[in-house]
């Protein structure tokens, strides 16, 4: 499916059509060849199939490059939108748009939502479409342009087998000899054996790196596109169009294994002649086939136009930098009318509220079009539990407004920093298919409402916290709406607390209805179990503070709602990650804490102790003052 621009008439011919047969014949090779495809791809980068892939590459690339080739790949973004909106089905069986998969790859690979390329005629952006088309049809260029993202201070060891110096990005070729031999199999041989806790930060990047090799690698190949289903198959398999022995009926057979170079050479024909048609066209038999051949499966048009739009607009990515500013500026806002008060001032706090409502509808939206796409509720992993806890830190901060003005600006800042820590690497964006255990109609109910408890928790905790920061920065004479802000505070903490303990008791109540009806019995003391038990028993406590003469001050009762927090940490993410149980991922086989978790850690410490000894020096009436 691989078209290769060659002009006749130039020097080296021989040695360009010797690289394609090369790169053909490793292709076939790793077809037939016995195994998996898509396992283990690294463990036999030596065989003949991928040394002849590769060398075919590097001798296009040699030749492209002592022949200043300007080979012509850049597909007009139009038409490479409409590529995009044909059907793949990935690895895990979902059927999504291609527009979805070439977005995971660029981000997967590039680390960026487009790939920028510095040209003689300026720089350029190509989107992922754009991206997908171009490494078809000009598989050389790309496999000598630096695109396969590393950190260069965590990979040092790397770059020293590579050869290389530190660079930000690395060519596909740059990791391969000219054997076609993988420079960096044995170092990711061993990092594989190692356990999770024992890796480095060195380990982990190397691992991310090879990832991105092996996902390049898979693009080249054509390993991810299955974009062709097999209307004989009885699972509603679809295949890539290197795979058109897989059991297709003779026409169907012929179709798939001829369509996707004819639809190639039509899209170069429409670049240098500007002629369109026969590639619309092409396009169009692609789509007729896949609607026909696939129809038990292909998705409905209105589903298809939801994720492209959802795609498109990228809104959980972009609203975390809107919180942050808008959050910030209401904070700022908010303590300035603790010592001033004027019209001004109140006409611009309710123009921040009325933002903020408007952020928590596009939020909800968004929410909400992903649930439509992924037909589950998004809370059913990591990712989405904490984009849902964003979500509904925000929505109480809404609800708490009228109780104290910090709530806003304290929503805002935290729901924006979890969207921001949910886009990172350790997270998975990607909307996937349910595990078998999740497809029941409790996942609407258990995990909602106990993940739910989460949002006014997490309100308390940073309300703690920003009790104890404006206790470190108390005027040495307060007035009255500064005492007034301290007890709107506690009253909102209280409030948060109450509500979520309440929907952590119920939830966790729902979650042994739940083990009953999959696991046949109600409680196991697994882990996750056992620490929701112990959340619901940290925040009885905390609840119950003020009724105890000696912690009703207002230094512990802050304290505890900001500790406290790090109970629901453990049940939601620690569980996972660092325990063996049935809900648990790491299976006894924890993975290293990022180092930024100690920071913050550290820093949450230094605000407590300096606080505590600030309360300290209180006079008796001023402490008196912060009784609960």
């Amino acid at each position: 499916g691989t078209v290769l621009s060659i002009n006749q008439d130039r020097p080296g011919t021989y040695l360009t059509y010797l690289g394609y047969t090369l790169l053909t014949l490793g292709m076939i090779w790793t077809l037939f060849a016995p195994g998996s495809r898509f396992q283990g791809i690294l463990s036999r980068l030596g065989n003949l199939g991928k040394a002849g892939m590769i060398a075919g590459l590097m001798l296009l690339t040699q030749v492209a490059t002592a022949q200043d080739s300007t080979a012509v790949w850049l597909v007009p973004e139009e038409k490479a939108n409409a590529y995009g909106q044909l059907i793949v089905q990935d690895l895990d069986g979902r059927m999504k748009p291609l527009n979805t998969l070439a977005n995971e790859i660029v981000r997967k690979i590039y680390g960026k939502s487009k790939v920028e390329l510095d040209l003689a005629k300026g720089k350029i952006h190509l989107t992922p479409e754009q991206f997908l088309l171009a490494a078809q049809l000009d598989p050389e260029t790309w496999s000598s342009t630096p695109l396969i993202k590393i950190d260069p201070k965590k990979s040092m060891d790397l770059f020293s087998v590579l050869e290389k110096e530190p660079v930000p990005f690395l060519r596909f070729l740059d990791f391969v000899t000219n054997e076609g031999e993988y420079k960096l199999l044995s170092l990711v041989e061993d990092a594989n054996k190692l356990k999770p806790s024992q890796r480095t930060e060195a380990h982990n990047e190397l691992l991310k790196v090879d990832e991105r090799f092996n996902i390049f690698y898979g693009l080249l190949t054509g390993d991810f596109l299955k974009i062709f289903p097999n209307r004989l198959d009885d699972n509603n398999t679809w295949f890539t169009g290197q795979q058109f022995a897989e059991g297709f009926e003779e026409e169907d057979g012929i179709f798939v294994k001829n369509i996707t170079g004819i639809y190639l050479r039509a899209i170069l024909k429409g670049i240098e002649s500007g002629d369109w048609a026969e590639a619309d066209e092409t396009l169009s038999y692609i789509d007729l086939y896949q609607r026909k051949a696939g129809s038990e499966v292909y998705p409905d048009q209105i589903l298809i136009d939801a994720e492209l739009f959802y795609t498109q607009i990228n809104l959980g990515n972009r609203l975390f930098g809107v919180f942050w500013i808008l959050g910030i500026f209401m904070l700022g806002l908010g303590i300035t009318m603790l010592f001033r008060e004027g019209k001004g001032l109140l006409l611009s706090w309710k123009i921040g509220t009325a933002l903020t409502w408007l952020g928590w509808l596009a939020f909800t939206f968004h929410l909400g079009l992903r649930w439509y796409i992924a037909k589950h509720p998004p809370w059913s992993d990591g990712f989405e539990m904490l984009v849902f806890v964003a979500w509904g830190v925000l929505f109480f901060g809404l609800v708490f407004s009228g109780k104290s003005r910090f709530t806003v600006p304290l929503a805002l800042l935290f729901s924006g920093t979890l969207l921001f820590v949910s886009f990172l690497d350790w997270l998975n964006p990607e909307i996937t298919n349910l595990m078998p255990v999740l497809n029941s109609y409790w996942l609407k109910i258990h995990v909602a409402v106990i993940v739910s408890g989460y949002a006014p928790l997490a309100l308390s905790a940073i309300i703690g916290l920003l009790s104890l920061i404006l206790l470190l920065f108390k005027p040495q004479n307060p007035n009255a709406n500064w005492w007034k802000a301290q007890k709107e505070l506690i009253a909102v903490n209280e409030l948060s607390i109450t509500i979520g303990l309440f929907l952590l008791a119920v939830g966790t109540f729902l979650g042994g209805v739940w083990a009953n009806e999959s696991w046949g019995r109600y409680w196991a003391w697994d882990p996750k179990e056992t620490w929701a038990l112990i959340s619901v028993l940290v925040y009885s406590i905390i609840l119950h503070l003020r009724l105890v003469p000696a912690t009703r001050s207002a230094i512990i009762y802050n304290l505890a709602s900001l500790w406290g927090f790090s109970s629901i940490v453990m049940t939601s993410f620690g569980v996972n990650y660092y325990l063996s149980g049935l809900h648990s991922y790491a299976k006894g086989d924890p993975v290293p804490i990022p180092i930024w978790v100690y920071w913050i850690t550290g820093v949450l410490l230094v605000i407590s102790v300096m606080a505590v000894f600030r309360y300290r020096n209180l006079s008796l009436q001023d402490q008196r003052e912060l009784m609960i």
